[in-house]
């Protein structure tokens, strides 16, 4: 990808913001940022589970077994 291709890119990707406001691009900001806290928050507890689950796998993986309900 060249300069001028990243350059029309850039324009392109700026038109879309053109027609907005300064309150409307200010809220664009905002629920961006909420939008990558949430993110970071699900991220967060995707790693969480994945340590808990490898801590439970290495000292009582009997805890993972699943038991028959046939008796």
């Amino acid at each position: 990808m060249g300069v001028d291709s990243r350059k029309n890119s850039d324009v392109d990707n700026s038109a879309q913001y053109q027609h907005l406001t300064n309150m409307e691009l200010i809220a664009l900001l905002l629920q961006q940022e909420m939008d990558m806290q949430k993110q970071q928050a699900v991220r967060d507890l995707e790693d969480y589970i994945d340590n808990l689950l490898l801590r439970i796998m290495e000292q009582t993986p009997t805890l993972l077994q699943v038991r028959s309900r046939h008796k």
